[in-house]
């Protein structure tokens, strides 16, 4: 029986074979047509082309940008070559290594989003550096170029002085030149941090460094086929996770986190009970926790679990009146970014201020800002709040999309606004005290004033919130919050309570009792 697996290494044979043959054809034999088209389905080279000119270099990007959003990243296992050797390298490690195997490891996104976004931005305003040094197909066209083809030229210019010497003919010299040095050793370089990362965590480098695993995996957070756990037909026995060569699979929680798996199909090949399957992903599908973090405008469908607990089935998903869904389709620009014009005229998302903000708040958006702004940091506010008298993201920022504000101006730039919509809120529907905002609001324009059977409910003044997020972290209301905060397209000014100066309390995150 074929199986996926079976398509998979099949698929993947031929394009590797197909490109090793066209960087290794040291005479020249393959058309140009025939080169072109086998490598006109490398995503990165296709992007770059699409950029100055259309044609085949488009249909290229928007067949593997289809197949990603149908079926995940099966590029990276079926069509990258570099993808293929990294596979190889696994085989070989597989008959030196028989029990060490590849267990479960959370993909580093942030890090991986991060090279991409350096990389895009860089490209696009003229300067491929980065997208070279890290792109897959240039590289595997570097080792084989620079490693790989000149010792088949010196041994098939040793062959023909050989039989030159016996009178004979049929093979001719080939003149090896332009081979650089330094060329050589970054490709060797390349080779062995790509040895060392495979041996060590298998297809670490696509989820790690590689620049079109980084979109491919934003692509496939979205796509309608994945590989999903059989809960009923599961034994818990961890196969899956053992073979899984992007270590994706948990086997633990029963969970696949598919923005990092490579489609090889080990899992499902190795899967005793046939516990592993690609099925059709509904809508009504939850996500995982660390997906509706990153893409809040899907936050609407996660309710078939979250409706299993507590305090997480309070807010009617089926209800988007309050306007929650639609405000986080708008991202929250940083403070000092003054307004979302300014900020993603000069945001080049290097993320800098992502990896500087003590709270996290700060995380790369994925199409908030548009295609044009893919990356470009926002305020996350599920992920943490903006403490109220930091500005290290305007200290840090290299292009002044963030700029620098005195720490006692930034306690009143107000990012946007909060809403309250009490059908939502725990007073309201369980009648019970909760107040969890406006303990944590640093310019308490949250309070809580008497409301029925000597309960208290928030009220709101805007005048005085700066949308620092404290509030809408805070409430445990989930997947829609009773309390958010709707983003200011120009940052304005909060006004300044006569009252003493109220600072913010000193509670984090992990202090919440909910």
């Amino acid at each position: 029986m074929v199986t996926l697996r079976t398509v998979r290494i099949t698929v993947a044979s031929i394009s590797f074979i197909l490109i090793t043959a066209i960087f290794l054809d040291i005479t020249n034999r393959i058309p140009p047509a025939w080169s072109s088209a086998v490598v006109s389905l490398q995503f990165a080279p296709a992007v770059i082309k699409t950029i100055s000119s259309l044609g085949i270099a488009l249909a290229a990007v928007i067949f593997v940008s289809i197949l990603t959003l149908l079926y995940g990243r099966v590029y990276c296992s079926q069509l990258c070559p570099l993808g293929t050797l990294q596979d190889i390298i696994i085989w070989i490690r597989k008959k030196k290594f028989k029990h060490r195997k590849f267990p479960y490891h959370p993909a580093n996104y942030r890090f991986l989003y991060a090279v991409t976004a350096l990389s895009i931005v860089s490209a696009i305003f003229g300067s491929a550096a980065l997208l070279d040094l890290l792109e897959p197909f240039s590289n595997y066209g570097r080792i084989l170029s620079t490693i790989v083809r000149p010792p088949i030229i010196i041994v098939n210019n040793a062959l023909a002085i050989f039989i030159t010497s016996t009178n004979s003919l049929g093979i001719a010299e080939i003149p090896l030149f332009g081979l650089d040095l330094w060329n050589v050793v970054l490709a060797l370089f390349f080779l062995s941090v790509i040895i060392g990362l495979t041996v060590w965590r298998g297809r670490l480098f696509c989820n790690l460094l590689c620049p079109v695993g980084g979109v491919l995996s934003l692509l496939s957070r979205i796509s309608l086929f994945k590989i999903t756990i059989k809960h009923d037909a599961c034994i818990d026995c961890g196969l899956c996770e053992r073979v899984c060569r992007a270590q994706c699979i948990d086997s633990e929680k029963n969970t696949v986190d598919f923005a990092a798996c490579v489609g090889c199909f080990d899992c499902i090949g190795s899967c005793p009970t046939d516990g592993m399957g690609y099925t059709f992903r509904r809508r009504s599908e939850v996500l995982q926790k660390e997906d509706t973090n990153r893409r809040t405008v899907l936050l609407s469908l996660s309710s078939a679990v979250l409706a299993s607990t507590g305090l997480q089935n309070i807010a009617d998903t089926t209800k988007t009146s309050s306007g929650y869904v639609d405000a986080k389709k708008k991202p929250v620009v940083p403070p000092g970014g003054r307004g979302q014009e300014h900020f993603e005229s000069y945001c080049t998302a290097c993320t800098l201020c992502v990896t500087a903000c003590p709270t996290h708040v700060l995380q790369p958006s994925f199409l908030e800002y548009g295609f044009a702004g893919i990356l470009q940091p926002k305020m996350d506010y599920n992920v943490s709040y903006c403490n109220f008298d930091c500005t290290i993201c305007g200290e840090v920022c290299p292009t002044g999309a963030i700029q620098r504000i005195l720490q006692q101006d930034k306690k009143y730039v107000q990012l946007g606004k909060v809403t309250f919509v009490k059908e939502d809120c725990i007073v309201e529907i369980k009648k019970k005290d909760c107040g969890a905002c406006s303990e944590h609001c640093p310019t308490k324009a949250v309070k809580m004033v008497p409301y029925e059977n000597k309960l208290t409910i928030p009220q709101i003044e805007n005048e005085y919130c700066v949308g620092c997020g404290a509030c809408e972290h805070a409430c445990p209301t989930t997947p829609r919050k009773a309390i958010y905060v709707t983003p200011n397209l120009v940052h304005q000014t909060a006004k300044k309570r006569e009252e003493k100066r109220l600072e913010q309390q000193a509670a984090t995150p992990q202090e919440f009792p909910f």
